[in-house]
């Protein structure tokens, strides 16, 4: 008996002792381009945040939305991290992928003209990079040059260039290209070098959910506190980028080799229009902004236009905010 007790004793000194000793739970979130689109995940991972909920997040950069969707329903990726474009649209063909977090609440592209193109005017005939024919910043090229008299095919061409917008800036400055749609603050260096600010995008579309958290609730709904312990880490981020810009900024400048300059213009225009949503929310008037664009662009056929709510559940982000001590509901 005395020996029972004394292993029994110990069992529980060692439990006190060792208090952390549990792994950490591994999941895999794709991401399409080192920018500051992503950068509340870059921050998340190297501040500790995701470890402080006892996860080891491997961030996996990834090639357009298409890529992120194959992956996702093949279980090879949690999270994927994009634009709900291509989840709208893979759900009315049959699929079941879920938005549920918010992570750029705009749309922040400018249309950047090359050397020898200095009006929207000019890009007929031309032809203009994409990551991908359909969706994120290719539906905003296509809608603001609808509105300014430019339709797609029949007045210029596209080209896939896989990697986000730097990928479209060095297709701009090799002249692969005539024009693209630039992230903030990208476009202000392609401006500095010689090429042509040609319009903002929020212009057309000042509404517009440009990238999200999306999952299969096939395997969410068996995770669910994973997931929320994520999400958690992604507020956290998202508050502390609010209330840190300077500190952010030089993140942004030196974890992502953007001159200072830059960095702090992008992380001011992300902060001060509210880009970067402080609670995680997903904008659902963005959204809905996002199934009225698809249907324009003749995409999306259903009648009557589905209602945001079909493609969200915002179950996961409401638990993460509820578990911060967070009275704000998702907008």
């Amino acid at each position: 008996m005395k020996k029972i007790l004394a292993t029994l004793i110990l069992a529980l000194c060692g439990a006190s002792t060792f208090p952390n000793t549990l792994p950490a739970q591994t999941i895999k979130a794709g991401y399409t381009s080192r920018t500051n689109f992503y950068l509340p995940f870059f921050l998340a991972q190297k501040k500790g945040l995701y470890k402080e909920q006892g996860l080891e997040v491997e961030l996996i950069l990834m090639g357009g939305s298409a890529i992120h969707l194959q992956a996702l329903v093949a279980g090879e990726i949690h999270l994927a991290n994009i634009n709900p474009d291509g989840v709208i649209l893979f759900n009315e063909k049959g699929g079941n992928l879920k938005i549920i977090a918010g992570i750029v609440n705009a749309a922040p592209y400018i249309l950047v003209g090359g050397k020898a193109y200095r009006k929207v005017s000019d890009l007929k005939g031309a032809r203009l990079g994409v990551a991908s024919l359909v969706g994120g910043a290719t539906t905003f090229l296509l809608e603001y040059l609808r509105a300014k008299g430019l339709h797609y095919p029949q007045d210029y061409s596209l080209s896939v260039i896989a990697g986000g917008t730097p990928a479209r800036l060095a297709a701009l400055e090799s002249g692969a290209v005539a024009g693209a749609v630039l992230g903030i603050p990208i476009s202000d260096m392609a401006i500095d070098r010689g090429f042509h600010y040609l319009g903002d995008v929020r212009e057309v579309i000042p509404q517009y959910q440009f990238t999200a958290v999306h999952i299969n609730p096939a395997w969410a709904e068996k995770n669910r506190t994973t997931v929320v312990k994520f999400l958690k880490a992604h507020i956290q981020t998202l508050r502390w980028i609010h209330d840190h810009p300077a500190e952010a900024a030089d993140f942004y400048s030196k974890e992502l080799a953007v001159k200072g300059e830059y960095a702090r213009k992008g992380i001011d225009y992300f902060t001060k229009n509210h880009l970067y949503p402080q609670d995680g929310s997903v904008s659902l008037e963005g959204l809905k902004a996002n199934i009225e664009v698809q249907h324009k662009l003749g995409l999306l056929t259903a009648k009557p236009l589905p209602s945001p709510d079909k493609y969200v559940d915002l179950s996961y982000i409401q638990q993460a905010q509820n578990e911060l001590g967070m009275a704000r509901g998702v907008k």
